[in-house]
């Protein structure tokens, strides 16, 4: 699915909110955040950290989220890896904690759920971690067009690598 899709998605769906943050020149540019939360979208429109919206555990997932001590920019490379997509891109050990954070979320499920749909299914990004070298996938899901299962040659040194995120929906 491409960033054009969820741009188009974003505006038809009721009540998402259209910022620009002028805090930071890098912001300077229209975003696309969840109802009810200053965290969950394209960017923040919080004040601060501390500073939450309605929905305050889908936001605090996606404030974690977003604070990820490990990313690789768009257009950036890190750990020998390069990022070719138009979005940042985080260690799947981020993307496993925020996939946990949505799924215990008390807000309203349907917030959680949402936020978790569009990030992890309909978006369908990678992580990447250092990990043995993958030699192919044992567990294809072909309906979300994702490996959800690797194996991997134990016998090769670890080295950092690109992985699809795991589906969101149980």
């Amino acid at each position: 699915m491409s960033l054009w899709f969820l741009i188009l998605l974003f505006h038809c769906v009721r009540g998402w909110g259209i910022a620009r943050d002028s805090l930071r020149e890098e912001d300077n540019m229209i975003k696309f955040i969840f109802p009810g939360t200053k965290w969950c979208g394209s960017g923040s429109v919080a004040e601060d950290e501390n500073d939450l919206g309605s929905h305050p555990e889908t936001d605090s997932c996606c404030r974690d989220h977003d604070m990820c001590p490990d990313v690789i920019e768009a257009g950036g490379s890190k750990h020998g890896l390069s990022n070719h997509a138009p979005y940042t891109r985080l260690h799947c050990d981020c993307d496993d904690q925020f996939k946990k954070c949505l799924r215990n979320s008390t807000d309203d499920m349907k917030v959680s759920q949402v936020v978790g749909t569009l990030y992890f299914d309909l978006l369908r990004t990678k992580c990447y971690k250092l990990e043995h070298q993958v030699t192919g996938c044992s567990n294809y899901n072909t309906i979300a067009m994702r490996c959800e299962e690797y194996t991997m040659d134990p016998s090769t040194p670890k080295s950092w690598q690109w992985f699809d995120v795991p589906v969101f929906h149980i």
